[in-house]
């Protein structure tokens, strides 16, 4: 069996999430869509893969996923702008096409377990549950003819939408229909020059080629503690995790982290220009263990005694790491605040929130004493401390999803940093914002309200925490100071409505902050 995917365009229609990445890598739970398509083939089928946008990203995956498949990786240029096509995108195939194919567009996925078996003539898979002749092509009935319709500038209920998935039995034909200078609609061309056409109908379809569609699909497959993300991805396949990221030079970063951290995290087991892979660790995320208070007091006292190693500086690295602290909290804030207006269309303004006067962010920023936040204390740091990133087995803790560097330097870091990224996952978690359970409402143009499911169990962690921030003479001001800049900060990397939510949600808790005493 032989199926071909064409996967070269930029995916325009996703905007911000396939700035950075092929659609066809987006995260599905634990998988990204290239993954799902091509497992839910037999083991010994072929596959072709067209590529173009994004290239060197899938090239990677396939090499460190599928060494022993036999998938055959092709390029077309040009795969944007004059010229670019999806019979274009065909054409540099054409002379790997040797026998009957399914075709399988890059942004479509079945649940029908196999749905190919069987087929033995040409056919079209279609959906009836949606009617959206919009964005897909459809298929009209009349009485017994059947009409296939690319896109249509109009809606109709009698139309099925085609799932961008069919079998081309004769491919002989196919190839010269592609030939042909009029040709431009790929393999609707093909089926509209035969006179006979076979149409199955399909359960369950995902579509994750617009934003909307995406979601549902998103949804779905939602598993373990991720988020998705624009500019990085986490892979689960065959006991071993694969660790994606678009720039280069983090992953690289984190490998020499992994070293520094030898011990506390999983071993890098293979990487490449953009991917690095450890062995799956069984285990338990802290957040989801139910003796989660004992656990997490267990946690604490082996992150005070084991982890949190202290550095001791003498007085030039003390003030390089003075600096360093001041940069990562204030001048990373402000960056990062300027990226979420811009994104988001919106400007610093005094606003309401859930009743409470908060003054611009610039007179909150204004407001921190800049000199004590920067005085941090040097240690053996994480960066990305939530118990969502820590694993638990038979005694033992697990660090994951480490962070590169702090400001630059990989030695050591501020532990209130990681302080504070405990302290914000106790107020709004992972599995609250993956179940929605959160929501912001604009009353009018300066005035909001947010509530959000705060659990049992972070709001006693939190008491835990804090009462260990005492015992520790940690500042219990400081470390809330930062959970709000944390929130700010991340604001414009995630996606509408949470980026939205997190920017007032980090306001408000900035105001509560700076006025606790």
């Amino acid at each position: 069996m032989l199926v071909i995917i064409p996967t070269a365009g930029i995916g325009s229609r996703l905007e911000l999430q396939t700035k950075n990445f092929n659609k066809i890598m987006i995260q599905l739970g634990d998988l990204p869509v290239i993954s799902r398509i091509i497992d839910s083939y037999p083991t010994n089928t072929k596959f072709i893969l067209i590529l173009g946008y994004k290239k060197e990203h899938i090239r990677e995956y396939i090499n460190l996923v599928y060494p022993n498949k036999k998938i055959i990786l092709l390029n077309v240029f040009p795969f944007e702008g004059p010229g670019s096509s999806l019979t274009h995108t065909l054409r540099s195939a054409i002379s790997k096409i040797n026998e009957p194919f399914f075709f399988h567009t890059n942004d479509s996925i079945f649940l029908d377990k196999d749905f190919y078996k069987g087929v033995k003539v040409d056919t079209m898979y279609l959906y009836k549950g949606s009617s959206d002749t919009l964005k897909y092509a459809t298929v009209e009935y009349k009485k017994q003819k059947k009409i296939i319709h690319p896109k249509l500038n109009y809606l109709n209920k009698n139309f099925f939408n085609y799932t961008g998935v069919s079998y081309i039995k004769d491919y002989k034909l196919f190839k010269r229909v592609l030939l042909k200078k009029d040709s431009s609609n790929g393999e609707i061309d093909y089926f509209r020059n035969l006179r006979k056409v076979d149409f199955k109908f399909i359960n369950t379809w995902f579509d994750i080629g617009s934003k909307d569609t995406k979601e549902k699909a998103e949804n779905y497959f939602l598993k373990k503690n991720i988020l998705p993300k624009y500019d990085q991805g986490i892979y689960f396949k065959n006991n071993i995790v694969y660790k994606f990221f678009t720039n280069p030079s983090l992953v690289k970063k984190r490998i020499k982290r992994a070293n520094i951290l030898k011990g506390f995290v999983p071993k890098i087991k293979n990487y490449s220009n953009f991917f690095y892979t450890y062995d799956y660790k069984k285990g338990s995320i802290v957040s989801n263990i139910k003796r989660k208070k004992e656990i997490f007091i267990k946690l604490l006292d082996w992150l005070q005694k084991k982890f949190w190693v202290k550095k001791k500086l003498n007085s030039k690295k003390n003030f390089i790491f003075i600096k360093k602290c001041h940069e990562f909290y204030y001048e990373k804030t402000y960056s990062r605040i300027n990226l979420f207006y811009e994104k988001n269309n919106l400007s610093d303004s005094n606003d309401v929130i859930n009743n409470v006067n908060t003054p611009k962010i610039s007179h909150l920023i204004n407001s921190i004493n800049w000199k004590q936040m920067s005085m941090g204390v040097p240690v053996k740091f994480h960066g990305d401390l939530h118990l969502e990133n820590i694993l638990y087995q038979n005694n033992k803790f697990c660090l994951l999803d480490w962070r590169e560097d702090f400001a630059g330097l990989e030695d050591y870091g501020d532990i209130y940093y990681d302080l504070a990224k405990i302290n914000h996952g106790f107020i709004i978690d992972h599995n609250v914002i993956k179940q929605k359970k959160y929501n912001i409402k604009f009353i009018n143009n300066n005035k909001v309200r947010f509530n959000y499911l705060q659990t049992n169990y972070n709001i006693i962690c939190k008491k835990i925490f804090y009462n260990f921030l005492k015992r520790n003479n940690y500042s219990i001001k400081k470390v809330e100071i930062l959970t709000a800049l944390i929130y700010l900060n991340i604001a414009g990397l995630h996606h509408y409505p949470y980026s939205i939510f997190l920017y007032y949600l980090g306001k408000f808790e900035l105001t509560k902050a700076i006025n606790r005493k």
